[in-house]
């Protein structure tokens, strides 16, 4: 881990960044002779003391800017007690920016009622010390000008926080919100994907049992077309089951149908009747979700060809070819229609994938060429 890295995970390497340079900074300050900044009188214990001494509060309130996130109130109400002791040496703005700093952290990291606290000892240090000075010097003008001075100091930074903390707080819920409709979205979409997974098997399920009551009876043909019919039907029920577990989830669904779930894509459109010509490559690196849009594309495709051109030859072709993902699937179109039923050719399949495949940046085209069909698909290997 390089050091950008840990400064950006370390939160106390910041804290300590931050406390080196108040300190620093208090003593260039404290160098150049802004010390003494109150006019108040001494006390004699304090007053035969060298300048060098206000770097003692200094340095107790930067070690406490240590501890201003876990304990703000604790670290505030030390940092008071350093303010008095410089205050005692006649007082240095650099004590005063520690300060700034402390109260700023309430602000940020304290809890609701610690801050509704402080909030009302500070309006009740502004209100009194400005009615106080202005009696005592006798002029409104001066009372003004505490009460500026003090505001400035001590409500400022509170009020800084609470729009940094609000601010923080709308980022935290536009983010929630857009993960709520990034969920809400992909289930829509799993929804889509339900239908065509569950219209693809029914239509299996329908084709193979019309076939077995259009043709003579035959014991081991009919028994093979039940055990066909048998297959789909679980195969439907099982994705029926995952999907909907998947839209009731709490958490973030997760795409199912995979590259790896192909070889049982395969191998149930080899049982239907196609004669299968399968090339597949590694896809490496490819996000789940160009491999769902690739298994449905696959899944739509075969589909259409048991429907239409049963009994087929069909080529499935899946390689990367750069950054994206190449899928045809070609098939003859010999055989007769194995429809018996009008609504065993929705019109939606080609549109859905076709659909699907525009959503991640990439283009599909479908239909006849001389004797065969062709499904043509190109996906980008980084979804958009």
């Amino acid at each position: 881990m390089d050091l950008r890295e840990r400064w950006r995970s370390s939160v106390f390497l910041r804290d300590a960044a931050n406390a080196a340079a108040l300190f620093v900074g208090g003593v260039l300050l404290n160098v150049v002779g802004l010390i003494e900044v109150w006019s108040l009188p001494k006390i004699d214990e304090f007053g035969g003391l060298p300048d060098v001494w206000h770097v003692v509060p200094l340095a107790g309130g930067c070690l406490l800017t240590l501890a201003k996130r876990r304990h703000p109130t604790v670290a505030l109400v030390a940092g008071t007690l350093c303010l008095g002791v410089d205050v005692l040496l006649g007082g240095s703005i650099a004590v005063v920016l520690v300060m700034f700093d402390l109260i700023f952290a309430v602000g940020l990291f304290a809890s609701t009622r610690a801050r509704t606290a402080v909030t009302g000892v500070i309006f009740v240090l502004i209100g009194t010390a400005t009615v106080v000075g202005g009696l005592a010097a006798g002029q409104l003008r001066i009372a003004v000008f505490i009460g500026l001075q003090l505001t400035s100091l001590l409500f400022v930074p509170l009020w800084w926080a609470a729009n940094l903390r609000q601010q923080q707080q709308l980022g935290l819920l536009d983010a929630e919100r857009t993960a709520r409709e990034a969920v809400l979205a992909e289930r829509a979409t799993m929804a889509r994907d339900l239908h065509d997974v569950i219209a693809a098997h029914l239509a299996t399920t329908a084709m193979h049992s019309g076939a077995a009551l259009a043709a003579p009876p035959d014991t081991q043909r009919d028994r093979a077309a039940l055990q066909a019919v048998r297959t789909s039907s679980l195969a439907a029920l099982e994705e029926m089951r995952s999907m909907i577990l998947l839209l009731r989830a709490a958490e973030e669904p997760s795409l199912p149908g995979g590259l790896d779930r192909l070889p049982e894509l395969i191998e149930a459109a080899d049982a239907g009747g196609l004669r299968m010509d399968v090339r597949i490559r590694e896809v490496p690196g490819a996000p789940a979700v160009v491999q769902h849009t690739v298994y449905g594309i696959l899944r739509e495709a075969l589909t259409n060809a048991a429907k239409h051109a049963p009994g087929s030859q069909v080529r499935l072709h899946v390689r990367a070819t750069g950054d994206r993902v190449l899928v045809t699937v070609t098939n003859t179109l010999t055989g007769p229609a194995g429809l018996d039923h009008e609504v065993l050719s929705t019109g939606t399949g080609l549109w859905s994938i076709r659909e699907r495949a525009a959503l991640l940046g990439g283009d599909l085209t479908a239909g006849p060429d001389g004797d065969t069909w062709t499904v043509e698909a190109s996906l980008p290997l980084i979804s958009r």
